[in-house]
């Protein structure tokens, strides 16, 4: 094996241990790829300050901004292992700063929208049951990662509290509480799950209509579908994550409750999530306050 190959072979195993998904693992080895072949195959470890900067620069005349700032992530994430292994005395990537990303709100979804959605999966068949249990699921507080959505099981599901078990990043788990509607929406689509064909075969929570567990991708697919029944413009599961974010946030939900609610680790993400809806909210709660109405 190549000195790249057995380095990256031990890096992979070092983010199995910490648990990293396969979607996570699979980003870091295209950053570490495309580097690699960037250069021509040299020697990771032998890498200079320079050369990975020229690297850096070149996805950012070729990509988006966005896209060099994941690749220096996941670059940064690299060396940082190589120097706590001691395969490097210091990481190249120590003073090469990240790209700055321009910061674009992800748009929250309007109530009228929401319910097109909801009418485009009404019916008593089995997708239409799962369809309207999973949409409605991601708007509550809290709402699944679409990794997480996927690796849901029967076990996660507590109807008699109303709450369901997240497995998270970190593999951190959260347990978030879920309103009646919701509540309904899961007990039909577990009525009829019990008819699937492949119902005890397996433990995930969502199955597709042949059978097998439905699949991170399986779900933006179906999402996309749904939008496209409803005559609506395509919405990302992201994006019901951030309208959830957004209502809990103008309902004077606490930053503190979010946090736990949605799993976050870092305080800035109460205030990144929803704020583009921010300004609405600064003006609603100006008419509700008013002090100029005291006088």
């Amino acid at each position: 094996m190549d000195p790249n190959g057995m380095t990256w072979a031990s890096y992979e195993r070092n983010l199995r241990i910490k648990k990293r998904s396969p979607r996570t693992i699979q980003g870091y080895q295209e950053a570490v790829d495309q580097l690699v072949d960037f250069h021509d195959g040299e020697d990771l470890l032998e890498l200079t300050r320079e050369q990975i900067e020229a690297y850096l620069l070149d996805v950012m005349e070729r990509h988006s901004v966005s896209t060099a700032a994941n690749r220096h992530r996941s670059l940064r994430a690299f060396y940082n292992w190589a120097v706590a292994e001691e395969l490097l005395t210091a990481s190249p990537m120590a003073r090469i700063p990240a790209p700055a990303v321009p910061v674009e709100p992800v748009p929250v979804v309007p109530d009228d929208i929401l319910i097109k959605l909801l009418r485009a999966c009404a019916g008593t068949d089995y997708d239409a049951r799962r369809d309207t249990a999973i949409i409605r699921l991601w708007c509550e507080p809290g709402s699944p990662r679409v990794s997480e959505m996927a690796g849901l099981t029967l076990d996660d599901l507590d109807l008699r509290h109303d709450q369901i078990r997240i497995l998270g990043k970190g593999s951190k788990v959260r347990v978030i509480p879920f309103g009646a509607k919701t509540g309904q929406a899961l007990d039909r689509f577990l009525r009829v799950r019990r008819n699937h064909r492949d119902a005890k075969r397996y433990e995930h929570l969502w199955l597709a209509s042949r059978g097998k567990p439905l699949s991170a991708s399986g779900l933006y697919q179906m999402l996309e579908r749904r939008c496209f029944e409803a005559g609506i413009d395509r919405i990302h599961p992201h994006q019901l994550r951030h309208t959830a974010a957004h209502v809990w946030a103008d309902s004077e939900g606490s930053e503190a409750d979010a946090m736990v609610l949605f799993g976050w680790s870092s305080p800035e993400m109460p205030r990144r999530y929803g704020a583009s809806a921010k300004v609405e909210r600064a003006q609603r709660a100006a008419r509700r306050i008013s002090p100029a109405d005291r006088i």
